[in-house]
Order: C-alpha cells, then sequence, then structure tokens
C-alpha cells in the first residue's frame, strides 16, 4: 500500500485506533499487540481508555510488517530491528544538522 501526500497530513492532524493501526500495517494484531508489549512501538496519550497512536507508530508498524514478511522475523527480531531502525533515523538527523552548521564550501 503506497500513503499519498494527503494521507501523510490526515495522519499527522490525527491518531488512530489500534483496530485502524492492524489495518494500516498489515500486521496480525497478535504480533502488533506484542510489539506495543515489549515498547517497540509505542501508543500516544489518549483521551479515553482505548490507546491511540500517531503517525510515528504507523510507520513503525509498516516497518515491522515488511521486516517480518522479507525476512520471516520473529517479535524478538522485530523489536531489535526496530530499535537499530529508530537509532540510525537518531544519527541521520544529527548528521544533518551537523552539516548544516559547517560553512558552504567554495568550488
Amino acid at each position: 500500500m503506497r500513503i499519498e501526500a494527503t494521507e501523510v497530513l490526515w495522519l499527522e492532524q490525527h491518531e488512530l485506533s489500534l483496530t485502524e493501526l492492524v489495518e494500516l500495517s498489515g500486521l496480525p494484531r497478535r504480533v502488533l499487540e506484542e510489539l506495543l508489549d515489549c515498547g517497540a512501538i509505542t501508543a500516544q496519550q489518549g483521551s479515553g481508555r482505548e490507546a491511540r497512536f500517531g503517525a510515528a507508530a504507523l510507520q513503525s508498524a509498516r516497518a515491522a510488517g515488511r521486516l517480518r514478511i522479507d525476512f520471516e522475523l520473529d517479535v524478538q527480531a522485530l523489536v531489535l530491528a526496530l530499535g537499530l531502525l529508530e537509532r540510525v533515523g537518531d544519527l541521520e538527523a544529527q548528521l544533518r544538522e551537523l552539516r548544516a552548521q559547517l560553512p558552504q564550501r567554495v568550488r
């Protein structure tokens, strides 16, 4: 499934229920619940009893779904892989910030 720009804007402004996250991620509910229990995917603070999820949770869940299918990973391997992907993203953001602080090179 491909997410369009309008869907990204909608996701940034709305929260998803667990059922919606299951449908959009392609993960079985059981696997998604295990990822939530392990802290690999986190819920936002919801106003009611049901957990709510933002775009970051959907991105992680969809990445987990792809990894699970492509590499036949179990839940514990998915937890590790998602943690590493998050760390790589953080390091890439830090690198972009540092590069932005460098003076422009003269050619």
